[in-house]
């Protein structure tokens, strides 16, 4: 006889799996709903109670919440969703009854603080200073991001937060270990930078009534130190660093580019302190409009626009490079009061240079060989001499990959470096620009330059 399969075994077998889904659906919405309440309260600076929550169930050591998700974003579709469906918002809270009890966690008795000593402040002499310095703080910007979430913003939106997002991406550390030491023989610049940003912070009583420079154009010859004066700038002074890039914040789509400035402004303000580095800016905003995308030209206009909107208390500073400045926009040149040469660097400072790359690197020559490697650059950039010690290390390697080729030991370091080999490095590294394009850059300054 042929076996029967019962109907009613196959409908109990699907109905323990219909269960078994239930179950696993319930326990993956508790882990989600755990880990956006411990997103909240990280974001809200709720560092203790966040801690408790971790400790009690093991919340945010595998998983977190994805980009653009928390709490607030959540709540808010809630509250769109359930007015369009019922035409009235929801209510979320209800005063309590006169007989019911807010519910409490029971805690532990601790033992009462120890009461903190005062600090004695110093006596004030009569040759003190007549004004306040304000000591910088060394802690890192994003710091400053975690104790002031985006939610915190006044208005606030799903969109909004969505591109300020991209705006936070664009951040820059400020553990990236390059300092103005580093920036060889740019002092002039160096200071004007720190007129701009560094010196009102610390003696904001001094700048009560002087305004100081909200715009820096720097410009010159590729190679000369730009870039890298903006990465000191990001990690010597205590502001949050923005990088501004067109890919970032140029977008196809009508109108976002728009958006994406005026948000890039908004969080500059928010997180203020702030310095808005946009490299190369003449891609950005050229004179050619005939090539321009519209995209473009829609983000030169919102940015002149945003520029002119900053006021001296939102501290937001615009810094911009650029190797073709006659390339840019007048309406947008004329919102940068400073607009300095960085230039090739001169006998004195070529020797500075490569002083200090032969000094990095454990080398010591004497200072007629100096001079004579000084002589034989002309017209070389702060990057072009640093190749030509590149390639002079280079060279050791090449004559002690040979040597290992050729069956040598491969534990003993090559050899130190010879006078030879600098002029041997030069005779293969030439500088990237020529004197005649070089005398374009100084006339350009003459004739719209601000030192």
């Amino acid at each position: 006889m042929l076996e029967v399969s019962s109907p009613l075994r196959n409908n109990s077998k699907t109905t323990v799996n219909y269960r078994d889904t239930l179950k696993k659906e319930a326990q993956e919405r508790k882990k989600n709903i755990l880990h956006l309440i411990l997103k909240y309260l990280l974001d809200n600076n709720l560092n203790s109670v966040a801690e408790v929550l971790q400790t009690e169930t093991q919340t945010g050591l595998y998983h977190q919440v994805c980009e653009n998700i928390d709490l607030d974003i959540i709540l808010q579709e809630y509250q769109s969703y359930y007015y369009t469906k019922f035409q009235k918002n929801p209510k979320i809270l209800r005063k309590l009854g006169e007989n019911e009890q807010l519910i409490t966690i029971k805690k532990e008795k601790k033992s009462a603080p120890k009461e903190k000593q005062p600090v004695p402040k110093p006596e004030k002499s009569e040759d003190a200073f007549q004004f306040e310095i304000v000591t910088l703080s060394k802690e890192p910007s994003s710091s400053s991001i975690k104790s002031k979430p985006l939610s915190d913003f006044e208005n606030y939106s799903p969109e909004w937060r969505e591109m300020a997002d991209q705006v936070v991406k664009q951040i820059v550390p400020r553990n990236l270990g390059v300092t103005f030491k580093d920036c060889v023989s740019l002092n002039t610049t160096i200071e004007t930078l720190k007129e701009a940003i560094i010196y009102p912070l610390t003696y904001p009583q001094l700048f009560e009534k002087a305004c100081t420079w909200k715009g820096v154009l720097l410009y010159g010859p590729p190679g000369t130190g730009k870039t890298l004066l903006a990465k000191a700038l990001a990690c010597e002074t205590p502001t949050t660093f923005i990088n501004v890039t067109s890919s970032a914040f140029v977008s196809k789509w009508r109108g976002d580019s728009e958006k994406l400035v005026k948000v890039l402004f908004d969080v500059a303000k928010f997180y203020s302190p702030t310095t808005i580095f946009i490299d190369e800016i003449d891609a950005l905003a050229s004179t050619m409009h005939d090539s321009n995308h519209e995209a473009s030209r829609r983000f030169k206009s919102e940015l002149l626009t945003q520029i002119d909107g900053i006021v001296k208390s939102e501290e937001v500073f615009i810094l911009a490079s650029t190797n073709t400045p006659w390339a840019i926009d007048q309406a947008l040149l004329r919102r940068f009061e400073k607009r300095i040469l960085v230039p090739l660097p001169d006998k004195d400072s070529r020797n500075d240079i490569l002083q200090y790359y032969f000094s990095n690197n454990g080398h010591n020559f004497k200072d007629e060989e100096v001079a004579t490697f000084v002589e034989k650059t002309n017209n070389f950039s702060g990057s072009d001499l640093k190749n030509v010690c590149k390639e002079v290390e280079m060279i050791v390697v090449r004559e002690k990959l040979q040597q290992i080729k050729k069956g040598g030991n491969r534990q003993n370091v090559g050899r130190h470096v010879k006078s030879t080999d600098v002029i041997n490095a030069l005779k293969k590294i030439k500088p990237v620009i020529e004197e005649k394009d070089y005398k374009k850059y100084i006339e350009w300054g003459a004739k719209h330059g601000a030192v």
